[in-house]
């Protein structure tokens, strides 16, 4: 089997790609936001801890209750990092980059959009699958390379025998003659044997890693073609997520466009399509699913649920945790 070693390495790589499912490899209409109620907000010591949050968390709020999103918490964080990046992180959180925010500030659609695409990462459960799909292709890599090691063996195994016999006269390879063309240094070099035919343990070793090595760009292009259908997925349900919250369809254009502008770096081996090709993807949605249709299925969860979700410090202490429908009903002491 491959060497714990290697299985954690590739694993370790995998889930540090999952654990941030992103944004990159990234009010101006009828259907703009009406103003966000008053909330009641629970007690906190630690309420400058969620400045920075506290003027995303009506746009967020607004969108987890027009989807009917509310069933769990969730919890929304600032950066400091001056990146153009947002991500989706452990179970229900949202992380937006400073540098991302200052580049749309003012847009509430366009932060509609980048929330809604980070909101879907969870709703989809793509970090489950990313990494399920991931641990079942590393097995599957991990039995090819097993596979190719033991013919490997077999092979030399039944070479080594047939050398001993035919040129050493049965004799030791070990105390080879290389002076002589009759010896065995016209031989293959044993990837796996030493001079007596035992297995040596750091040639297996090393040509386990060499094997795992050469299969697994391979397993990482599957790897990436499930992220960027994932992230066009994301996409879609966070066009959608934002029209429900009354959200211009615009803002996710501008966020696209403005992402364009970065250098170009689409490969057969990306974890994201490329920005022209998700521009192009989110005009066919709005085609497809038209705005009124949406801001109407939005608003039906609206009224139903008309009191904004409370919001507080999460228990990490860095987080504004929004609060559930049950906990925003529950009494506070």
């Amino acid at each position: 089997m491959i060497s714990s070693r290697i299985a954690r390495k590739l694993l370790c790589q995998i889930g540090v790609t999952a654990a941030f499912l992103s944004l990159v490899s990234y009010r101006d209409i009828a259907y703009s936001a009406q103003p966000v109620p008053t909330v009641t907000q629970a007690p906190s010591t630690n309420q400058a801890d969620i400045e920075d949050e506290k003027p995303i968390y009506p746009i967020a709020e607004k969108i987890i209750r027009a989807n009917g999103l509310d069933d769990n918490p969730w919890r929304l964080k600032i950066d400091n990092e001056y990146d153009d990046n947002a991500s989706a992180r452990d179970v229900n959180q949202i992380v937006l980059l400073k540098g991302l925010l200052d580049k749309v500030d003012g847009d509430e659609a366009a932060i509609a959009f980048i929330l809604g695409h980070e909101i879907a990462h969870h709703t989809q459960k793509h970090m489950y699958s990313y990494t399920a799909y991931a641990a079942k292709l590393s097995k599957q890599l991990q039995a090819e390379v097993d596979a190719k090691v033991q013919t490997i063996i077999a092979t030399e195994t039944k070479k080594f025998e047939t050398a001993r016999s035919t040129k050493r006269r049965g004799k030791s390879l070990c105390h080879q003659d290389t002076t002589k063309k009759t010896s065995l240094s016209a031989i293959p070099e044993y990837v796996a044997l030493n001079c007596e035919g035992k297995l040596d343990s750091n040639k297996v070793e090393q040509l386990k890693e060499q094997i795992t090595a050469e299969k697994t760009p391979e397993m990482y292009k599957q790897i990436a073609k499930l992220s960027r259908q994932q992230e066009y997925e994301a996409d879609k349900f966070g066009y959608m997520y934002m029209v429900r919250a009354g959200y211009s369809p615009e803002g996710a254009l501008r966020v696209l466009n403005l992402m364009s502008r970065l250098p170009y770096h689409d490969t057969d081996d990306s974890s994201h399509p490329s920005f022209p090709d998700r521009l192009n993807a989110i005009k066919k949605l709005m085609n497809e699913y038209l705005a009124p249709t949406l801001v109407a299925e939005g608003e039906t969860r609206l009224r139903l649920n008309p009191q904004p979700l409370t919001y507080d410090v999460s228990k990490d202490g860095e987080s504004l945790r929004i609060n559930s429908r049950f906990g925003s009903q529950r009494q506070v002491p």
